[in-house]
């Protein structure tokens, strides 16, 4: 049997193949019966639409661009698994890119989705102001683009993330009321979301009537969440022991050093949570089985996958002038599990 196309299957079916391509993009003029008979076949005999066929009738293709940070990251790849789940039943066809936080390398991403015609583009930016005006013309002249979980960015439109100060205000405020007094923040280095995870930090300080120290926001700067930065991490760490300014607590505030941390801190003879609790951001599935367990806050990240994917069709379906659009933004609820890392 040669291959299956819209003809093959209107021919088959004995329809047009203008009602068999309506009845494949759910057209509200063709018959639900019609529809089921034509999907039915389409589904049994391997039917997939050729995306450069559509994009020289509507100018559209089928394809969606994902731009995030790192690909090794548990979140980003859950996200991106969650979207592959997400975009099957809606004939769409993902394109990820990870940009290493870089916005040079983010910029030639948005340059390669912008020639392959992509419908639209759901991204994490390299930073907050990174590429602002080129994704604005994207935004506005070229497809819908979307933002998800790194959200201060200047851009226009939808975004979904999470409450990030709320979220370590609490993570600082569960080790404050065990006890903990010298409480540093783990960061990375000009990443997204770190100035909302300091804020939170420093507030639960604040209210507790804990002075704040310089030394104890450690910033790391790294390009992939694969990179060796364990000596960077125990000079810091070594340092400040030998200052006797150990700290007895700390926020991860990213899901890279937040599993790393527990590795830096045995190579010291450290106890966790013994001599030093910790907390921190991410998604492994891991945590549980880490020595010890670790407590974390989880993102929502399949809801977020799922609202992003939402959003962008609703916006490539939308004939109305993007940059008139009145748009949200979209904070979901984290989820904070405590484990052995912070008991004590």
């Amino acid at each position: 049997m040669g291959k299956v196309n819209i003809k093959s299957i209107a021919a088959a079916l004995h329809l047009s193949p203008a009602t068999v391509s309506r009845a494949l993009n759910d057209s509200y003029e063709i018959k639900q019966e019609t529809k089921e008979r034509v999907l039915a076949y389409a589904a049994s005999h391997n039917y997939r639409p050729n995306p450069f066929a559509k994009h020289l009738k509507t100018g559209k293709t089928n394809l969606i661009g994902v731009v995030i940070p790192f690909l090794s990251s548990p979140f980003f790849l859950e996200f991106i698994d969650e979207l592959y789940n997400a975009v099957l039943p809606h004939h769409y066809t993902l394109i990820p890119f990870q940009t290493q936080n870089n916005e040079k390398i983010e910029k030639e991403a948005l340059d390669f989705l912008v020639r392959q015609h992509v419908a639209g583009i759901i991204i994490s930016p390299a930073h907050e102001n990174s590429n602002t005006e080129l994704l604005q013309h994207i935004h506005h002249h070229t497809c819908p683009v979307i933002l998800f979980d790194r959200i201060q960015h200047g851009l226009e439109t939808y975004k979904i993330g999470i409450h990030n100060s709320l979220e370590t205000y609490t993570a600082t405020e569960q080790l404050i009321n065990k006890g903990r007094q010298k409480i540093a923040f783990l960061c990375g280095k000009d990443i997204g979301n770190t100035k909302d995870r300091i804020r939170g930090y420093k507030n639960a300080l604040h209210n507790y009537a804990i002075p704040f120290r310089e030394e104890y926001v450690i910033h790391t700067d790294y390009q992939d969440p694969t990179q060796n930065i364990d000596s960077e991490l125990k000079e810091v760490f070594r340092r400040l022991q030998t200052m006797d300014n150990m700290p007895d607590a700390i926020v991860g505030g990213t899901d890279t050093l937040s599993v790393k941390v527990l590795g830096v801190l045995a190579a010291l003879d450290l106890s966790v949570p013994q001599d030093v609790a910790v907390i921190g951001f991410t998604n492994t599935n891991l945590a549980n089985y880490l020595n010890p367990a670790l407590s974390t806050i989880r993102q929502p990240t399949q809801d977020m996958a799922r609202l992003a994917l939402e959003l962008l069709i609703k916006l490539i379906d939308k004939q109305q002038n993007r940059a008139d659009i009145v748009y949200e933004n979209f904070m979901l609820q984290a989820t904070t599990i405590y484990r052995k890392s912070t008991e004590g």
